[in-house]
């Protein structure tokens, strides 16, 4: 027989952690909207090709060096991820 268990945790970060997580949540935001036009103007565009092009936005727009890289590129996941689905339902 298999349980699951399940544990609820509340966390209260300070004030530097909160805007270190609104920094995060903008900038992806940011990329992602980016990233969104330029597929939208060229649908032949790759998740590969948008995330050669993240150092390019890096450098037009300095303050996204101050967050994790990671979640830029996984919001450039996240938005290939969402064109495939909605293709996959089209077809």
């Amino acid at each position: 027989m298999l349980i699951n268990k399940a544990y609820k945790f509340r966390l209260y970060p300070n004030n530097l952690q909160i805007t270190i997580i609104n920094k995060t949540i903008g900038c992806t935001r940011l990329v992602y909207n980016h990233m969104l036009a330029l597929k939208k103007e060229n649908n032949y565009l790759s998740r590969f090709d948008m995330n050669k092009l993240l150092p390019l936005l890096k450098e037009e727009y300095p303050f996204l060096n101050e967050v994790d890289s990671c979640s830029l590129s996984c919001s450039i996941f996240d938005l290939e991820n969402g064109f495939n689905r909605y293709y996959k339902k089209l077809g």
